[in-house]
């Protein structure tokens, strides 16, 4: 209950411009492309 009323005022203060958001950092992806040089060519 109590994350839920946080989070709640963290968007009331986004909102109003008291505060920004925090920075989320990025999540690596990894790409299943076939020119992936990582993985060896299949002979």
């Amino acid at each position: 209950m109590s994350a839920k009323l946080q989070n709640a005022l963290l968007d009331l203060l986004v909102a109003l411009g008291l505060c920004e958001r925090p920075k989320l950092q990025p999540i690596p992806v990894r790409s299943n492309a076939p020119d992936s040089k990582s993985v060896p060519p299949r002979r």
